[in-house]
């Protein structure tokens, strides 16, 4: 263990990653409680339930400040359910059905196998949101007739779900012991968030949807490359490393950058009647600044997402060449196998050979301070995102 090892599992940061369980499930649990006595729910229903209600048929909602109560509760309800998912799910299964042995080859599937979990279903629900919407396969709907200032009870759910999510990574990014790309991830992060909020602020929530499930999608691949990774399957991490590199390049350099160019070119004449008047106006209007901040922040997002596509293309030589897609995001030391103790007779089959070789070559990797900062690593991103 390094010195810089040491200090983290002494620091208060460190206590508060092996505690966040306990810390978010008492959290979660007071909230609920304080909300069954009548004199507390005035303050309570705002982190339970939806606010600013405007119809009831069809149901639809507003947006406003109220609405970061509901999200600070998906921050801690998203820091719970990873955290219990990780440690009572994906890691004992990791050890009674991959045999994976050592402990943080165990910490980084389960990791991966959150992601895949909630990418999976996010990226559904939003595909759900998105076959009845009236942008469904016509980009312009995203901007014509803008502010679109209602949401049903669904999309605005999902919405708040989505920059709760994207909070609460900001959060473990700096909570748990930090890897040789943080501050890559930590700009992408804020990129993101940024985004998300100031699409939400703005009504412009349509084409913040679609980005989402660009970035959804591409996220389940890579999650899914990792996992066999770590579980010892490297043929088939090869060839969904190679499926996630397709959908990388399709959707993020691909589709984004269609909406990125159909934004900058065309947003602002689809949206005339939305353009601020200098007369007090009861919605939202928009001006350049507004838009020519976001275009900013979508452009600060692909470029973020070039630089990956070079890591990328790296590992990608390593797969053809025969080497293996390989994780080295970053920290050192991946060789504490559980339950050694002294010398044995070789006995082991050739499947656990493997398993034990794959084993090997993730502690190499995240040892290696020389290596690249995110091989097969990608912080995915939503309104990546």
């Amino acid at each position: 263990m390094t010195t810089d090892n040491a200090e983290y599992h002494k620091s208060f940061l460190a206590s508060v990653e092996r505690n966040q369980m306990h810390i978010s499930r008492l959290l979660l649990t007071s909230l609920f409680a304080l909300n069954m006595f009548q004199a507390a729910q005035p303050y309570t229903s705002k982190f339970i339930s939806l606010q600013y209600e405007e119809s009831l048929d069809p149901l639809l909602y507003g947006i406003g400040i109220d609405d970061t109560y509901y999200v600070v509760t998906w921050v801690i309800g998203l820091t719970f359910l990873r955290s219990f998912l990780m440690t009572w799910c994906f890691s004992p299964f990791s050890s009674v059905v991959l045999h994976i042995h050592s402990r943080k080859a165990k910490v980084r599937f389960a990791e991966q196998s959150w992601s895949f979990v909630y990418y999976t279903i996010s990226f559904l629900f939003g595909v759900y949101l998105y076959i009845g919407a009236p942008y469904y396969n016509n980009i312009d709907n995203l901007y014509i007739a803008w502010p679109h200032d209602h949401y049903t009870h669904m999309f605005k759910t999902y919405y708040l779900a989505q920059v709760g999510f994207w909070i609460q990574q900001i959060f473990v990014l700096n909570v748990e012991e930090r890897r040789k790309d943080h501050y890559q991830m930590f700009s992408h992060h804020i990129i993101t968030c940024l985004l998300l909020i100031g699409s939400y602020y703005y009504h412009f929530t349509r084409i913040g949807h679609l980005i989402l499930m660009i970035m959804d999608s591409v996220d389940i691949f890579l999650a899914a490359a990792k996992m066999l990774k770590y579980a010892g399957f490297s043929t088939m991490c090869d060839i969904m490393f190679l499926m996630f590199l397709v959908s990388w390049i399709v959707l993020r350099h691909g589709v984004y950058n269609v909406l990125f160019y159909h934004a900058w070119f065309y947003s602002t004449d689809l949206m005339l009647d939305g353009q601020c008047s200098g007369v007090p106006q009861t919605t939202r209007c928009w001006t350049p600044t507004v838009i020519k901040a976001f275009l900013g922040l979508l452009g600060g997002l692909q470029i973020i997402t070039i630089v990956w596509m070079y890591l990328i293309l790296k590992v990608a030589y390593k797969v053809i060449t025969g080497k293996g897609a390989e994780d080295v995001r970053s920290d050192d030391e991946d060789t504490d196998h559980e339950g050694e103790s002294k010398p044995k007779a070789d006995t082991t089959s050739d499947s656990e050979k493997e398993k034990a070789k794959v084993e090997k070559t993730v502690a190499a990797s995240e040892a290696s301070d020389d290596s690249s900062t995110t091989d097969l690593d990608e912080p995915s991103e939503k309104l990546q995102e």
